[in-house]
């Protein structure tokens, strides 16, 4: 029993660790765009779509720490809470390449902004290699977890 709680705990470790690294490079890129602001006639509205990528950048960081508190704590949701949030921003890594062919410089804008503009989950996707972190750490949470009220449901009977 103790095993499951310690990878539940291991994982959430992890993934702050990786949130704190990506909260270290979305404030580096944060900074360096509002002391030198890019500017394209090409791409218009790239303030716009980096700044928008970026709040959903924070928002996707605050969520995934929250997340991660709950599996060191290795609270009853941690798990669903851990997947749900993973899940979303494995769908949301794709959702801005869906929008580079919009016209009159919005899709150009939102393809110069996808670059930088998610640089704060860019460790949660790409450590080790690009989507293997949240696939593997989202396996081996549901596993834990599984096990982990397994055996409480057994020591309990």
């Amino acid at each position: 029993m103790k095993i499951w709680r310690l990878l539940l705990q291991g994982v959430g470790l992890i993934t702050l660790a990786l949130s704190a690294w990506g909260c270290y490079y979305w404030a580096t890129t944060a900074v360096s765009e509002l002391r030198h602001p890019f500017s394209d006639s090409k791409a218009p509205f790239f303030r716009a779509a980096f700044w928008t990528m970026s709040v959903i950048d924070v928002a996707f960081l605050a969520a995934i720490v929250f997340a991660s508190i709950k599996l060191l704590q290795s609270r009853p949701n941690a798990a669903l809470i851990y997947t749900c949030i993973l899940l979303a921003l494995s769908v949301y890594a794709f959702g801005p390449g869906a929008l580079w062919t919009l016209p009159n410089g919005i899709g150009t804008s939102i393809a110069a902004a996808s670059g930088v503009g998610s640089m704060g989950t860019g460790p949660l996707i790409f450590f080790p290699f690009p989507f293997i972190y949240p696939l593997v750490s989202i396996v081996l949470v549901n596993f834990a977890w599984h096990r982990l009220r397994h055996s409480q449901q057994s020591s309990g009977n």
